[in-house]
């Protein structure tokens, strides 16, 4: 099991095809997400063999289910039901399982299915989210996973349309990621293009309100990662990785025909794309902080003037640049402690 992995069994973000719990929390006041209505009113728990065959019976319907289930196969993984509270299912690399939660709809469990047995493709492609890997580059990493993830899920909604079935389509809509599915579609009705049509989709998962949510675990993560390394003395070997984003778009972000589908990964380098909030970036620079002190490592030798931050009022600055405010900010109070010590 990977740390991140490891770290996710403790992370307050968890990746759910609805979206629920992958959105910001106020921090002014948090309140716990309801379940989603369809929990509510699903009919008495269906585990039985017979379902799940109706389910990879659907799933055999579209091209990306087929293959999903083959690549599955060729793993050695089961395809397993189970109870869990709030999740509609996940992959457990070292049970080599894909569980689904028999609670929700058979449309559900397909989209969950083939998101999820996308992120076990990626990471038999690549180690994501490795510790080794800059702090830019892990961003660029962990948004490029779940975008990809995610638009594969549009795929599949397109593919069942073409055979006359739109209810993955129609459940999609219903969900956070509706602009995905949108975006593919108007794309595709344009173009006829798989690949434009699955980069829209893909472009658009930045757009959405579920981008925050990541943001913090991925930024999360990497504080984690800087006090464990210090922790067990092994900081040489952390966040010193680049990845070019090209040659990570072409080993992530492929099409059934082995081809990158990603029209200009360049983009995905760009404010619009790269981007965190203010308190984020506030709580990577502290994360980060005793980390880069120990090892005397720069903020351009961390990738910090590559990940921007998104101000309120549209505008962008760098990480770089926040932290040199910060310091600031930090050293007038203490200049203004100084001087209110020595008037007592």
């Amino acid at each position: 099991m990977s740390m991140y992995e490891d770290f996710l069994k403790s992370a307050y973000v968890r990746r759910l095809p609805s979206g629920v719990e992958n959105e910001p929390v106020n921090e002014k006041k948090k309140t716990k997400h309801k379940k989603p209505k369809e929990a509510f009113n699903q009919p008495p728990c269906d585990e039985s063999p017979e379902r799940m065959e109706t389910l990879k019976n659907m799933l055999k319907e579209s091209q990306i289910g087929r293959e999903t289930l083959e690549f599955l196969k060729e793993k050695g993984s089961k395809l397993i039901f189970e109870k869990i509270d709030k999740v509609y299912g996940y992959f457990s690399p070292d049970k080599n399982i894909v569980a689904l939660n028999p609670q929700f709809s058979d449309e559900d469990l397909a989209i969950t299915f083939v998101h999820e047995v996308r992120h076990a493709r990626q990471d038999s492609i690549m180690k994501n989210l490795d510790p080794e890997m800059k702090p830019d580059t892990m961003l660029k990493n962990g948004f490029m996973i779940e975008a990809d993830a995610c638009a594969t899920e549009c795929v599949l909604a397109h593919q069942m349309i073409e055979k006359g079935d739109f209810s993955i389509f129609e459940k999609h809509q219903k969900t956070p990621y509706a602009g995905m599915t949108t975006a593919f579609e108007k794309e595709f009705d344009k173009s006829k293009d798989w690949n434009k049509a699955r980069d829209a989709a893909f472009m658009e998962w930045f757009n959405l309100r579920v981008k925050p949510g990541y943001a913090q675990q991925y930024v999360d993560f990497m504080g984690e990662i800087a006090k464990e390394s210090i922790k067990q003395k092994e900081e040489d070997g952390c966040f010193i990785k680049d990845i070019d984003i090209k040659q990570m778009a072409k080993k992530l972000c492929i099409n059934s025909k082995g081809e990158c589908y990603i029209q200009n990964p360049k983009k995905l380098e760009s404010p619009e794309k790269l981007n965190i909030s203010e308190k984020q970036a506030a709580a990577l620079v502290q994360g980060l902080r005793t980390f880069m002190s120990k090892l005397k490592r720069s903020p351009e030798c961390m990738g910090m003037d590559n990940i921007y931050v998104k101000h309120a009022d549209g505008t962008y600055t760098t990480v770089h640049e926040e932290r040199k405010k910060i310091n600031v900010n930090a050293a007038l109070q203490s200049m203004t402690k100084g001087k209110g010590d020595n008037g007592r």
